[in-house]
């Protein structure tokens, strides 16, 4: 199965966060597909955990710096993990022709759903990678990238 997972999936998959188990559940029920990643994805995801860091540490006393770093440290490390056993497929794609269809995508689905430029280009990448499955933590992602065709597997947080 030829399968995409936008950044918010990844980043459940790396960092203990809500939602990583059910993402951890679901990715496992597909039997482990490879997942693409792209340079956007690298990104993204290591932002995320540096970001999530930069919060964490703000709210958070003094005290609690040392598991925060251990933390974002190790969610990093588990990236480099799966790319180096090949769950993740580093993969480059065209981002003039992602792009022109994250433009249509757009005209298509963007009134209806209030999807983002960047929810777009996630899902134009997936359709240019010829995937059939999207996995997504993102709600309106997922609304279109099922309008599309894409098999969706939406992970959201727990309540």
């Amino acid at each position: 199965m030829r399968a995409y997972a936008d950044s918010s999936f990844l980043v459940k998959l790396i960092a203990r966060e809500p939602g990583t188990e059910a993402a951890v559940a679901q990715y496992r029920r597909l039997e482990l597909p490879r997942l693409y990643f792209l340079p956007l994805h690298a990104l993204e995801v290591e932002n995320a955990v540096r970001q999530r860091a930069f919060h964490q540490r703000r709210a958070s006393p003094s005290g609690q710096r040392a598991q925060i770093a251990r933390g974002k440290t190790a969610a990093l490390a588990r990236l480099e993990r799966m790319l180096e056993r090949g769950a993740f497929l580093a993969v480059a794609a065209d981002w003039d022709d992602a792009t022109r269809r994250a433009r249509a995508l757009s005209e298509r689905h963007t009134e209806r759903t209030g999807a983002r430029a960047f929810d777009l280009l996630h899902v134009a990448f997936a359709l240019e990678l010829e995937c059939e499955a999207f996995l997504t933590g993102d709600e309106r992602q997922g609304v279109v990238a099922k309008a599309e065709s894409l098999e969706v597997i939406l992970v959201s947080e727990p309540d």
